[in-house]
């Protein structure tokens, strides 16, 4: 499985994804390579397999006039939960 993380190098929080994303990995013993890339993205995404897995936020700017960053934790997970019983 590859796990890609794409996003702008203007997002602050993709660290913190990244490393929900590998702890998750690891704690569920996924088999899996997360390449990360940076992209002139809007919004950052997560693909599972080169097809997204979580729902693109709407574009509400935060309380900073920034764009959202990655889809909360919380739906990560779910969405990895579903994508590893799908495989």
């Amino acid at each position: 499985m590859e796990i890609g993380l794409v996003h702008s190098d203007k997002d602050s929080n993709r660290a913190a994804t990244r490393e929900f994303v590998e702890k998750f990995v690891k704690e569920h013993g996924i088999l899996a390579t997360i390449v990360e890339t940076e992209q002139p993205v809007d919004m950052p995404y997560i693909t599972v397999n080169g097809c997204p897995i979580t729902d693109t936020p709407t574009k509400i700017k935060d309380v900073n006039g920034n764009l959202p960053a990655f889809p909360g934790l919380k739906n990560i997970a779910r969405a990895l939960e579903k994508s590893i019983w799908c495989l």
